[in-house]
């Protein structure tokens, strides 16, 4: 069969009069109906997948079941070279076509919307989604009315990019998610008021940071059609109009009906409260408030991003990483840059760290803690003048811990551009745990520098009287230490000296802080489990727990008085 049918008679009864048009899934052409009397519209598709035809012919069929005025008639298919569907012909044009000619109204379109929400909206009940809602596909009959057409991509991940939703973009919408034809409706909506596209004069990168971004609703419109348009068209789809049913009473309306809920404001205050025992060092309790919130509203933002942190507290970077994605998700202009910092920072992702955390300097200047993580990200990629230099700014500028003049001194240590006089001046006026920690290394082991020195984290420096109290319990004979650093190998250096040839010389060592207690491995042979799972770097301690040092069991207590 020719590639164009004009003129040719198709299932010895059509005969084709001229080509209406064309897309990715095949060629429209308008042919008489030579024994019924009337024009129908015969598309020729080009999918020739037999999985495929078949499901679009029940689809088809599924739809013509509902007589709807406002979608295309379907009479009937039949095979040739392919798949060929009969359908009504809409003398009127399409949407497209109003683009071009004179602008409308806004009420007209408006009322447009409502009837396509509506028709849209029993679609979706039958489980059909369609997925390529623009003006082109938007057609009038003769007499005026209104109709929704194509539905050769329903159920599939296709698309014109200018409608479709970031989601559907990135390949994270499920294909049966009608909030991809709420967006799609939005944009066409918006494309019909404006009598262009909303996105005219942009490339297909800058189109997708619009979207993104959510700032092209224009101001010059009516309040109440920006404000049902951005709902219609919000990046996450959750923040979006569920249901073409509230895109359409919104319209009516003039209004977007927004439900105030009692659990997310709970679970909001919950997670400003989640936040505030997190700076107190209260773990426990803070997870216990994330846990309310979530359980009182398991989309609020505010709870996800707490549980995020309350994960990085305690370095469970995959759980925090699940939370600040899943938060994204939800809202992708939260702000959480100094967190994915951390979290790639933990995660080796240098590169991503650093630009991250710097992103973040450049709107909050004067947040120490991001700064100690960018020069952490400089420590481990073994830029230590770099991280001299900032650290030496951090003290000059008397942040308020004293982490960056120990860190200062690993870096210079690193770099070889600190020696023994040096460090001797500092244990003399100013010994902090770590910085004495540090100078020792190098005065008793300079050879063993790399594996041996301690990074400090931010909130070991902040400055604190309170001591902790760390019960240990070894062979039977249980200790209490109140060092914020106990240090513990075989060597009788160690403030916890084991007899135990399988453990290093100096295995690992104990942060213990109030509330903050952690083992650090230092590269052991043997490594380090805590509760039977190895350590990898570091680990948070909260409570009783079994650590296993070489072929060592120690029973650790993180307060005094736990321990039975």
């Amino acid at each position: 069969m020719n590639a164009d049918l004009v003129g040719e008679e198709l299932d010895q009864k059509y005969r084709v009069v001229r080509r209406l048009g064309g897309g990715g899934f095949g060629d429209v052409y308008l042919a008489n109906d030579e024994l019924a009397g009337r024009q129908v519209a015969i598309k020729r598709l080009r999918n020739t997948s037999p999985e495929h035809q078949a499901d679009l012919v029940h689809e088809m069929r599924s739809l013509d079941q509902l007589h709807h005025p406002n979608i295309v008639g379907f009479y009937h298919h039949f095979y040739e070279d392919s798949l060929f569907l009969v359908m009504e012909h809409c003398a009127g044009g399409s949407l497209r076509g109003r683009m071009y000619g004179r602008q409308e109204q806004p009420s007209t379109i408006m009322q447009w919307g409502i009837e396509l929400a509506d028709v849209l909206g029993l679609v979706h009940e039958r489980g059909i989604v369609h997925h390529d809602i623009k003006p082109d596909n938007i057609l009038f009959a003769k007499d005026g009315s209104i109709k929704v057409g194509d539905f050769g991509g329903a159920n599939r991940r296709v698309g014109t990019p200018l409608y479709v939703s970031p989601e559907k973009y990135r390949g994270e919408a499920d294909i049966k998610d009608p909030r991809v034809d709420i967006y799609a409706l939005g944009i066409t909506l918006l494309d019909l008021l404006l009598n262009q596209s909303a996105f005219a004069g942009l490339n297909a990168r800058e189109m997708q940071q619009a979207k993104t971004r959510h700032d092209f609703i224009p101001t010059h419109l009516d309040r109440w059609l920006q404000e049902v348009l951005s709902r219609a068209t919000h990046p996450t789809p959750e923040l979006r109009f569920q249901s073409m049913a509230e895109f359409s009473e919104a319209i009516a309306a003039k209004h977007v009906n927004y439900v105030f809920n009692q659990g997310r404001i709970q679970a909001d205050s919950l997670a400003v409260q989640a936040e505030k025992h997190l700076e107190r060092k209260r773990l426990s309790v803070a997870m216990k408030c994330v846990t309310q919130a979530l359980f009182a509203s398991p989309d609020c933002v505010s709870a996800i991003v707490a549980a995020g942190r309350c994960h990085l507290f305690a370095n469970r970077i995959g759980e925090a990483k699940a939370s600040f994605d899943r938060a994204l998700q939800i809202n992708p202009r939260v702000i959480i840059q100094k967190e994915l910092g951390w979290v790639n920072l933990e995660a080796g992702n240098y590169s991503r760290a650093i630009s991250l955390l710097t992103d973040h300097l450049e709107r909050n200047a004067a947040d120490y803690e991001a700064y100690n993580l960018l020069l952490e990200c400089f420590y481990r990629t073994e830029r230590f003048e770099a991280g001299m230099n900032l650290a030496s700014l951090m003290v000059e500028t008397k942040a308020p811990s004293n982490c960056f003049l120990s860190n200062r001194l690993v870096c210079g240590l690193r770099a070889g551009l600190t020696g023994e006089e040096i460090v001797k001046r500092l244990l003399a006026e100013r010994a902090t745990p770590f910085v004495a920690y540090n100078a020792e290394i190098l005065l008793s082991a300079p050879a063993r520098l790399a594996r041996l020195l301690l990074f400090e984290n931010y909130r070991f420096g902040v400055s604190s009287v309170k001591k902790n109290t760390l019960s240990i319990e070894c062979e039977g004979v249980s200790r209490e230490f109140r060092e914020p650093l106990i240090t513990v190998g075989r060597d009788e250096g160690n403030l916890l000296r084991l007899n135990d040839t399988s453990a290093s010389r100096r295995h690992c060592v104990l942060v213990n802080y109030p509330d903050d207690v952690w083992v650090y491995d230092l590269a052991s042979k043997f490594g380090v489990e805590v509760d039977e799972t190895l350590v990898r770097g570091k680990t948070y301690l909260d409570g009783v727990h079994t650590l296993t040092v070489g072929y060592t069991d120690l029973r650790i207590s993180s307060k005094a008085g736990l321990l039975v």
